[in-house]
């Protein structure tokens, strides 16, 4: 199956597809970080080229909540309503399968609301991140906070919502990174155990 996996450098996502059999390309306007099939630029120009699953990362800077500060900022309105139709491009996209991925914010009130909430930790990552999952034609993401007679614990505990710093002062865990230059970057990476959630999960399309 033809996999597409729309603004990702990084790939993560379209290697955990490759590993489990599917035919996966990553799509961005960077080039990507490391070997694989890759197209780099405008996913709109590739996105009727006859995919099966598309698993979309579209930006989320000016869709979340955590931008509260510069939400009346001049210009800003417009780059929302730019991001919301993007966001919707892939909605819309001529593929049966999607899933589309972004943090809290306004995709809810004005497109549709998420169908599932996930953090990092459910796949045993020690980061705390919520995340939403917009999927069509696509089971949920199954993670076991405990051993059970059908599923094993897959949920690392879950981490402390503040941390300290050394001088005291406490600040939000949520998968930091202490490089300012490329932490959208860094912060826009998918965790590999979700990559390989997803792809071991849906691999029964194949």
């Amino acid at each position: 199956m033809k996999v597409l996996i729309a603004c990702e450098f990084s790939g993560v996502v379209r290697d955990a597809f490759t590993s489990h059999g599917f035919d996966a390309t990553s799509c961005d306007l960077l080039p990507s970080e490391t070997p694989g099939k890759h197209y780099q630029g405008d996913v709109l120009d590739i996105i009727n080229d006859n995919w099966d699953i598309l698993i979309g990362f579209p930006p989320c800077r000016y869709l979340t909540y955590a931008g509260n500060s510069a939400w009346n900022d001049p210009g800003r309105a417009k780059l929302r309503l730019n991001a919301l139709y993007f966001f919707l491009q892939l909605w819309s996209a001529p593929v049966k399968h999607i899933c589309l991925e972004n943090p809290n914010g306004i995709i809810p009130v004005i497109i549709a609301p998420c169908t599932q909430i996930i953090h990092p930790y459910y796949f045993g990552e020690p980061e705390m991140k919520r995340t939403g999952l917009w999927l069509k034609n696509l089971p949920l993401l199954t993670h076991a906070p405990e051993n059970t007679l059908f599923s094993k614990k897959t949920h690392t505990e879950k981490p402390a919502p503040v941390r300290i710093q050394p001088s005291g002062k406490p600040v939000r865990f949520v998968a930091s990174h202490n490089t300012k230059s490329t932490r959208a970057q860094l912060r826009s990476k998918t965790f590999k155990s979700i990559a390989q959630a997803m792809a071991e999960q849906w691999s029964y399309l194949l």
